[in-house]
Formats: structure tokens, C-alpha cells, sequence
């Protein structure tokens, strides 16, 4: 008995833009490269953000160490400072003493020669120190030669403790007797016999800075 052989015939009635295509999924080169440069870009951007919090957090260790090896040491750091403070304050007081000790004999210097150029036959009635700086002294005497107070001047002027010497004022103030009166200012060194105090004590800042 022969088979009736059917074909089967399938007719798709939906409209071409529904239809299924059947296929293999091909995505284009333009498409497919940004796409893994993005991903690669990603992958490499979360490495490095491990990375930089892993570093993060060891420096952050190793200052808190730091802190710690500080806080045991400062102890010893505030007696080293406070030693250093006594130190400054010695060194000041010693430079003071030492200032005046240069002062007293400055002065005393200063005095001999103001007497030892008075010309003969002339005397000081008056000194007085004016609160100023440079110090300046004012000198009232009396004499009985009028050249002899430009020459008492010049002297004075050629000493190292005096830096000026002005004539303020010379008037006869007895005719019979020939009596003159005269006022000087002289301006004082303030830095003579200093020298040495102050290269001891550049000497000493410059040992405290090594």
C-alpha cells in the first residue's frame, strides 16, 4: 500500500518588520573596542584605588608610630628645652654683668681724660649726662685763657671714648679778673670697649646654632 507522501508547507503571515530573523549576533568594531578599553580602563582604575588606600593606610600607621615614639620622648624633649631656656637665661645675665662691668670702666676712662686734658689754670664746675643715645655730656667750667677751650676741644675729640665735641656756649663772666665761662656737649662712644663682648657672644650664638 503506497504512502500518500504530504509536504508540509509553512506560510509566515506577519508582516516583514515583525518577523524573527534567525542568525548569528554580530556587533561591529566600532562598538566592540571602546566598549573593552572601557572595561580594561575600569579593571586598571580599581587596582590603583587599592593601591593608593593600601598606601593610605600604611603611611597613616607610620605616623601614628611617630606619634607614639613622640609622646614617650617628650618628656626628655621639655626637660632638653627647659635646660635650654635656664642656659639662655644664664648667658643674658652674664652679658648684663659683663656690660656693666665695660660701662663702670668706660666711665671712669672717660672721666680721667676729661680731667687729665683740662688746660691749667681751668677748671669744671658742672657735669651732666643727657638720657639719650648716644650718651652726651655737658661740661660747664671756667678759665682763664680763652684759646685754651679750642685746645681742650681738639683733645678731647681725639680720644676714643669721645665721638663729638661742640662748644655751646664761652662768655667772660669777670672783666677784672679775666674769668671766662664756657659750656661743652661731648658725645660718647657707646660701642668702645665693646668689641669683645660682642664677639663672645656672636661666638656663643653661633655654638647654640650647631
Amino acid at each position: 500500500m503506497a504512502h500518500n507522501e504530504i509536504e508540509r508547507i509553512e506560510i509566515n503571515l506577519l508582516p516583514a518588520e515583525y518577523r524573527i530573523h534567525r542568525g548569528s549576533l554580530k556587533i561591529q568594531r566600532e562598538v566592540i573596542y571602546p566598549l573593552l578599553l572601557l572595561l580594561v580602563c575600569s579593571i586598571g582604575f580599581t587596582f590603583w584605588s587599592f593601591g593608593l588606600k593600601f598606601e593610605i593606610s600604611r603611611l597613616k600607621n607610620e605616623i601614628s608610630a611617630i606619634d607614639r615614639k613622640i609622646q614617650q620622648n617628650r618628656p626628655i624633649q621639655n626637660e632638653i628645652n627647659e635646660l635650654r631656656k635656664n642656659k639662655n637665661t644664664i648667658q643674658e645675665k652674664i652679658r648684663a654683668l659683663e656690660r656693666i662691668s665695660v660701662n663702670k670702666e668706660k666711665w671712669v676712662s672717660l672721666m680721667e681724660i676729661i680731667s687729665e686734658n683740662l688746660p691749667q689754670y681751668s677748671w669744671l664746675v658742672s657735669i651732666k649726662e643727657q638720657n639719650s643715645m648716644p650718651p652726651v655730656l655737658h661740661l660747664e667750667g671756667r678759665t682763664y685763657s680763652f684759646p685754651d677751650v679750642a685746645n681742650y676741644m681738639s683733645n678731647l675729640s681725639e680720644s676714643e671714648y669721645v665721638q663729638k665735641v661742640d662748644l655751646a656756649n664761652i662768655e667772660q663772666i669777670d672783666s677784672k679778673l679775666g674769668v671766662y665761662r664756657f659750656s661743652l656737649s661731648c658725645t660718647v662712644n657707646p660701642d668702645i670697649r665693646l668689641e669683645k663682648i660682642v664677639s663672645l657672644e656672636k661666638a656663643e650664638d653661633k655654638g647654640q646654632n650647631q
